[in-house]
């Protein structure tokens, strides 16, 4: 490709101000694409008339932008790189397009700068959405590799270690049955223990959970079937059209419904539940609703029925969470969880 004398010289200044991206042939390649780009579109604005080379951006998300912020993150180039790049770009090449353009009023010039400034910066908001989207799945990732490492331990070391404890106690109950009160002290810390246990168990799998590829309503689905085995009282259906979130969105709406699940197997275990998903185009509203004895919110801690912690990841999400409860009513928390990307 023959590049421009005018357009080779603005590259060449970008290239010594900036030499990780020139000296990178993937980055300098995107580079020559993206410059190319922009100063083609600003001859489309500025040939459309003044109405349309006015707009400063009406393409925020065009996926070649978004594919273009990926890439930076990709190489850990910070967004502020491009934009400093940018403004060299606005301010060598101006004259150039002028001339380019034949502007000689002062109208017409105005209108090659807003035709220029648009072409360059319609860029730079998709880029910088993409960026902090890939940084975010990394940490995204990073977290749940963390979390995975965790509940290996919780299975292989802590868990088996309370499973020989409670087998040495019941070997202990079954070689010297005759003290009544020693058998009684035995047998309550073999409950306490055995109760330990299905909750490491139980602790591990959460941490393991991971939505991946699935819809939400599906891994939820899937992770019910290893947590609660055989309970046919729990009903989870789905309206609307169901799509799929952002992965980081979905493992931590995950982790929230399966603490609700959890805590109604703890406070209502023989209660009738419902998990049901309601798909728009905005938002997913996901209610988990079970006919136990319910409690009364204000007397209850929080940290007790982990709704702190609840919350807390709610807020993260940018969802709403509302948990409403009376005794002998039952219990119901509502997650409503926005489907964009940010």
């Amino acid at each position: 490709m023959t590049i421009p004398a005018p357009l080779a010289a603005v590259l060449a200044e970008i290239g010594a101000r900036f030499p990780e991206l020139a000296d990178d042939p993937v980055l300098a390649e995107s580079l020559l694409d993206n410059v190319t780009s922009m100063i083609s579109e600003a001859h489309e604005r500025y040939a459309a008339g003044g109405g349309t080379a006015s707009i400063v951006s009406d393409r925020y998300l065009d996926p070649a932008h978004l594919a273009t912020g990926a890439l930076h993150a990709e190489h850990a180039q910070h967004p502020a790189g491009a934009m400093l790049a940018a403004e060299m770009l606005f301010d060598a090449y101006l004259p150039v397009f002028v001339d380019e353009v034949d502007a000689r009023t002062t109208a017409e010039v105005l209108r090659a700068t807003r035709a220029l400034h648009a072409g360059v910066w319609s860029r730079f908001p998709a880029g910088a959405i993409a960026y902090t989207e890939a940084l975010r799945q990394r940490v995204t990732t990073t977290n749940l590799d963390s979390r995975e490492q965790i509940a290996r331990d919780l299975h292989d070391r802590v868990a088996h270690g309370v499973l020989a404890g409670l087998q040495r106690l019941d070997l202990v109950l079954l070689t010297d049955p005759d003290d009544g009160e020693r058998v009684a002290q035995l047998e309550s810390a073999a409950r306490l223990l055995r109760g330990a246990l299905t909750d490491v168990q139980d602790l591990a799998l959460s941490l393991h959970a991971r939505v991946g590829d699935d819809r939400l309503d599906d891994a939820l689905r899937r992770h019910v079937d290893d947590l609660f085995p055989g309970d046919d009282r729990l009903a989870i259906t789905t309206t609307g059209v169901a799509g799929t979130l952002p992965n980081w969105k979905a493992e931590e709406a995950l982790t929230i419904l399966l603490e609700a699940l959890t805590n109604r197997r703890k406070h209502a275990p023989r209660s009738a539940a419902t998990v049901e998903f309601a798909w728009s185009p905005a938002t997913v509203v996901v209610t988990v609703r079970d006919d136990g004895p319910g409690f009364t919110p204000g007397a209850v801690p929080e940290g007790r029925l982990g709704q702190r912690t609840m919350r807390e990841r709610a807020g993260v999400l940018g969802a709403r969470l509302d948990v409403e409860s009376a005794p002998g009513a039952g219990t119901t928390v509502r997650l409503s969880v926005p489907r964009g990307a940010l």
